[in-house]
């Protein structure tokens, strides 16, 4: 097992941004040195104080010199041609659709921000791996649960950034949301290439049944939330979601191990009893939250 930590960059009552910024990096630092293996970042653009988490990973890895460097998760602004923003909910709708109270922010953001181009990402990944010395993972997000374009747009995107990364010399690709020629013959080449072969992991936040197999199946890293985290299929059923993804992935072929990252809320109490009280709070909230999202309750 290894122990990670995921930063949020939550300023404090009172805190500028500079000395939140400050007491992050620092705090990451203490990490590193007390021999944590990873260290992720999340962010949103208009809600936090990290809009960017690539360009964070840079900052992080020129703090640091062992500690895995992770997004947690990079929002790449997937928008197909015609696509837009809407909070008119209808039945079996996209979740792109429910956003709740933030649903203003996300509307903005998805209408004015120009998406994240595959060839760039791949590009900045590449990168981020040679400044790291091989410590970065790409974690990507794009808001796809129960929406199956968007799920293809999410895989097809990360399906040109793998060809990049994969090939000596990028050939062009063809597919349903992104068409790219091959590079001319005249030694022009994406550079720098990735010192993690064949490229960093990429890792995929997971929250349906139904993606354990096609993430083994494909050769990404999952994240899933467990412990004191929502589950409303409970920890027993995503024990065997696990043994489903691990099997699909040795099945497949894939190098390495298929490993599962495990998101848990930890909390410093003076009792267990205490403890045990805020979890359970914090559990129920988080299921009926999920469960009113997905218009269940």
């Amino acid at each position: 097992m290894k122990i990670s930590y995921l930063q949020f960059w939550v300023s404090m009552q009172g805190e500028s941004h500079t000395q939140t910024y400050d007491a992050s990096f620092e705090e990451i630092r203490a990490l590193d040195e007390a021999g944590w293996d990873t260290v992720w970042s999340g962010g949103v653009p208009l809600r936090t104080i990290v809009p960017d988490t690539l360009l964070l990973a840079a900052s992080i890895a020129a703090r640091t010199t062992r500690i895995k460097i992770g997004t947690a998760v990079h929002l790449p602004g997937l928008k197909a041609p015609g696509e837009g923003f809407t909070t008119d909910i209808k039945e079996g709708g996209s979740p792109i659709n429910r956003r709740g109270g933030n649903a203003r922010k996300f509307g903005w953001v998805f209408d004015n921000f120009t998406p994240a181009n595959p060839l760039q990402t791949a590009e900045q990944i590449a990168m981020l791996d040679q400044l790291s010395h091989g410590r970065f993972i790409y974690g990507a997000g794009g808001d796809t649960a129960g929406d199956e374009v968007r799920q293809r747009h999410l895989h097809e995107y990360l399906a040109v950034i793998r060809q990049v990364l994969n090939e000596d010399v990028f050939s062009g690709f063809k597919g349903e949301f992104y068409n790219y020629p091959s590079l001319p013959d005249d030694g022009s080449n994406f550079l720098p290439k990735c010192i993690q072969k064949p490229h960093p992991p990429i890792l995929l936040p997971l929250d349906s049944q139904q993606g354990f197999v096609p993430m083994g199946r494909l050769g990404y890293r999952i994240a899933i939330g467990g412990g004191s985290l929502h589950n409303v299929r409970g920890d027993e059923v995503l024990k065997d979601d696990v043994k489903n993804y691990r099997q699909a992935w040795l099945d497949a072929g894939h190098p390495g191990d298929a490993s599962v990252s495990i998101r848990m809320n930890t909390r410093v109490v003076a009792t267990q009893r205490e403890a045990d009280r805020v979890r359970e709070a914090a559990r129920k909230t988080r299921v009926e939250h999920t469960l009113r999202e997905k218009g269940s309750a």
